[in-house]
């Protein structure tokens, strides 16, 4: 699945998105509100596909945590 498709199924336009994209030399991180997503961030990586993903308590810094890679 592809992380525009990925995050359309999360409904809490208050969540922290994090992303963790694995590149073959490096891992870059990336965070935003959803709702910035949905209102224009930069979504370059819209296409990528998600490897995993990972669910933090509301104790957390962030509510998810997505690995993706191209």
């Amino acid at each position: 699945m592809i992380l525009k498709d990925f995050l359309s199924f999360i409904t809490d336009e208050e969540a922290r998105i994090e992303l963790e994209i694995d590149l073959d030399d490096a891992n870059i991180y990336e965070s935003f509100w959803l709702s910035d997503y949905r209102d224009g961030y930069d979504k370059q990586y819209d296409d990528y596909e998600v490897i995993g993903f990972r669910f933090i308590t509301e104790f957390s810094e962030s509510d998810i945590t997505i690995e993706i890679k191209k």
